[in-house]
């Protein structure tokens, strides 16, 4: 009620004005027929009724509109009796002083002719009809009066029939003038909701997320804001998809986006309705959890995230799997506004990443320091890739049968102002998640190419070189070309450069990665699979993928002489690599037993502490000559190489 009084207000406001208005109009036509009284046309009667009957119905309108009931306001019902009004008094005139009639006549059309603006066609036809009419009447009680000089019955027909026509168009004019008010209104009302529409669509697009339609973090932060502001207790999960990228890279932007989807319904249908979740970008989602205070409830809606999104993904054909790490923290215990609470959260989710990752972590104060290191170590790598603080070290490859030294693997190593050298372990994980990694990878291979070619030139026996290629870096679409390109430059021929991937990344798109080493077979480059035995290959395309080389990953060799299990798992993947007519190197070689048992099983190639850790290229001349004394040497007596 209260919202529809101004409304009423202005609505009474509007026809008082327009009461005035015609006041005025008729006050003035009052005066212009005075002035006629002057000129001795007409008796000084007239103007005085005039003045009188117009002047009292804009009295008795005024009056109505102060006193009637305010929702008749809102519709025309006044326009019809105000132009019957208008147009009686005329006609009345025209009949008191027909000497004035033209003049009264057109104040009737003029009347006409705003009026229909406001009346519907019928209401303006009938009016028509009833002052035609009358106007009739008139004409045939004046037949003999001065106003029509002729007199004739047909004259008298003919001025009724210009006058109806007249009054017709002023009518059509009238009720088109109200057609086309009618529909300016109408677009003004749609263009009106059309704007709103906009405005709510851009209100909705500003607080969500427009690929999953969750909230976004805007939206997600005044939540959590509120929830402070309610000073009870609840808890905040930072959530990130391990392995994200490789499979975006992998399948394509399209099957990510897909994915994305299908881990936001999942995720919305664990929440409750007063709970809330949201995306922050890019894999990470948010979720805030109210009412709950202990880890052990907390602990089992992680369980719950966990549980839902382990199930397989059916994405463009591939059955796909995903695992997230979950971080969260606790209000009040872990801080006391929002910001902090996500910032607390956001730490504990890197530290599960760091810790193995498919696992929840609750924030702690060792988060803290994990997290302020990772940053620090982050921007610090940056600087390292323009300050040139990478280097190549390289580790020998040893041909088991003879013990010749013809290939290398080259490692990367960081060399750190104040921390020293810093190991790939320490640092990896962060330029694949900063997409530093590319760049990395790009130098790793110009590089190894013109190390070893380098080599070549000092007149040392040819060494293949093997590059570890990262599933972003073998999923980008120049790849093959910079290894070409590196090739070239360098004037290395191919079959001196190796390049490993792991099981995983060439069993993310099994298909994509046929062709891709197809291409590289061509080419002339080696191609071994890293870490064989701990992936997921299927023996159908182990067989088609262009490969000459498996390594058999180093928790299969750690243990070699004392886990009989360990023994029969990698003689039977040296028969299944041997039948397939590829090459078999063991990593992780550490002892003389271990090396024993390779030889016996028909290993080809070895390369590990056994022989020598990783050195820097100056020292690998050292390496290459056979001896008894330095095949069974560690990497603590080659310290000084």
């Amino acid at each position: 009620m209260d919202d529809a009084a101004p409304e009423i207000v202005g609505y009474r406001r509007y026809w008082q004005s327009v009461t005035t208005a015609i006041a005025l109009s008729c006050a003035l036509d009052s005066l212009l027929l005075a002035g006629f009284v002057v000129v001795g046309t007409i008796s000084v009667f007239v103007p005085i009724a005039y003045a009188a009957v117009s002047l009292s119905a804009c009295a008795f309108f005024y009056l109505y509109t102060a006193r009637v009931a305010p929702e008749r306001l809102r519709d025309s019902h006044l326009t019809l009796p105000m132009v019957v009004a208008s147009s009686a008094t005329e006609l009345l005139f025209v009949g008191l002083a027909p000497q004035m009639a033209f003049y009264f006549l057109m104040v009737l059309f003029i009347v006409f002719s705003f009026g229909s603006t406001s009346l519907s066609i019928r209401q303006s036809a009938l009016t028509w009809l009833a002052v035609a009419i009358a106007a009739a009447v008139l004409l045939y009680g004046s037949r003999r009066s001065s106003w029509i000089p002729q007199t004739s019955a047909a004259d008298h027909v003919l001025v009724w029939l210009c006058f109806v026509a007249t009054l017709g168009r002023c009518t059509l004019l009238g009720a088109f003038g109200r057609s086309l008010r009618m529909r300016l209104q109408d677009r003004r009302r749609e263009l009106s909701e059309s704007v709103e529409l906009v405005n709510a669509e851009l209100q909705h697009q500003a607080i969500h997320d427009a690929l999953t339609g969750l909230p976004n973090r805007t939206q997600f932060s005044d939540r959590l804001a509120a929830a402070v502001r309610e000073r009870r207790p609840f808890a905040v999960a930072v959530l990130d998809l391990d392995r994200f990228k490789v499979i975006n890279d992998s399948l394509g932007q399209g099957a990510g986006d897909a994915l994305l989807k299908l881990v936001a319904q999942r995720l919305g249908s664990t929440m409750r309705s007063k709970d809330a979740v949201a995306r922050a970008g890019g894999d990470e989602f948010l979720l805030l959890l109210h009412g709950v205070e202990a880890r052990e409830e907390i602990a089992k809606f992680a369980m719950r995230w966990m549980e839902v999104l382990s199930d397989p993904y059916r994405i463009q054909g591939t059955e796909l799997h995903v695992s997230p790490s979950i971080g969260i923290a606790r209000y009040p215990v872990d801080a006391a506004n929002g910001h902090e609470l996500l910032a607390r959260a956001d730490e504990a989710m890197y530290h599960a990443k760091q810790s193995g990752r498919n696992m929840f972590c609750f924030f702690d104060s060792e988060v803290t320091s994990f997290s302020r290191e990772r940053l620090v170590l982050e921007s610090e790598l940056r600087q390292a890739v323009a300050a040139s603080q990478l280097h190549l070290h390289y580790q020998p490859r040893v041909e088991i049968a003879g013990g010749e030294v013809r290939s290398v693997e080259a490692l990367l190593r960081w060399q750190h102002p104040t921390r020293g050298w810093v190991m790939p372990s320490e640092f990896i994980a962060i330029a694949e998640d900063t997409g530093l990694i590319l760049p990395i990878g790009d130098w790793v291979i110009r590089e190894a190419c013109r190390q070893a070619r380098l080599w070549q030139l000092e007149g040392l026996p040819p060494l293949r070189v093997a590059v570890n290629v990262s599933p972003m870096q073998f999923r980008q679409p120049n790849f093959v070309d910079g290894v070409r390109k590196a090739l070239e430059t360098n004037a290395l021929g191919a079959a001196y450069l190796e390049i490993e991937l792991t099981e995983a990344t060439l069993m993310i798109n099994a298909e994509k990665s046929v062709a891709m080493l197809e291409q590289l077979s061509r080419l002339g480059v080696v191609v071994a699979m890293d870490d064989f035995g701990t992936g997921y290959s299927s023996m159908s395309y182990l067989q088609r993928f262009p490969i000459d080389k498996l390594k058999i990953d180093i928790s299969f060799i750690r243990n070699l002489s004392s886990n009989p299990a360990d023994v029969s798992i990698v003689g039977a993947i040296i028969s299944l690599a041997h039948g397939l007519l590829l090459k078999v190197v063991a990593e992780g070689v550490e002892t003389p037993e271990q090396l024993a048992l390779l030889k016996q099983m028909g290993c080809d190639q070895y390369q590990g502490f056994l022989y020598s850790a990783a050195v820097a290229p100056a020292n690998v001349s050292a390496l290459l000559a056979p001896s008894d004394a330095l095949s069974h040497r560690t990497c603590s007596k080659l310290a000084g190489l």
